[in-house]
């Protein structure tokens, strides 16, 4: 027997001594404090995904466009690069990450399609960064807010959908 193996099963054996020692009220106790974890976490990402989509909405609505189009996927996606940089690219993103997801997804995948998976996500990586600073000057942002928008997505987008940014239009 190995020592992994070993040290496995005296852990194993540790926690089912361990586990042997509760009492029904302290087990069930023990599950209701973990559900309502569990719950709240759930709660609190359905909250923030709430906030997400209205923060985009807005960003959408203050660039012109109808904000419903940033609640449908993929076209949101080539909606902001159009607002920003050229839809064109938006597509090029789209299918990279696509294509990448497809080739390097499956069961014992060959060398060829995992290298070429990882070239267009490191293109489609490139493409984001590009974007997010795109993104930023389109508001009349520097350089510091868009690599906030690369750091802190999430974050930055509220500030740019909530707070007093005006789009200035498409910097190219």
């Amino acid at each position: 027997m190995s020592i992994f193996t070993g040290a496995l099963a005296e852990q194993t054996a540790d926690l089912t001594n361990a586990l042997e020692g509760l009492t029904k009220e302290e087990a069930a106790a023990g599950g209701a404090a973990l559900g309502m974890a569990v719950g709240m976490i759930f709660v609190l990402a359905i909250v923030w995904f709430i906030f997400q989509a209205i923060a985009d909405w807005k960003i959408f609505t203050k660039a012109g466009e109808a904000g419903w189009k940033s609640l449908i996927p993929i076209y949101n996606v080539y909606v902001e690069y159009d607002l920003c940089w050229s839809g064109v690219l938006g597509l090029v993103y789209i299918a990279l990450t696509i294509c990448a997801n497809f080739l390097t997804s499956g069961q014992n995948v060959a060398n060829w399609r995992m290298i070429i998976g990882a070239v267009m996500i490191i293109i489609a990586l490139i493409l984001h960064v590009m974007q997010s600073l795109r993104l930023a000057k389109s508001f009349g942002k520097g350089t510091g807010f868009g690599i906030c928008l690369i750091l802190f997505g999430p974050i930055a987008r509220m500030v740019l959908g909530f707070g007093s940014a005006t789009y200035v239009g498409n910097r190219s």
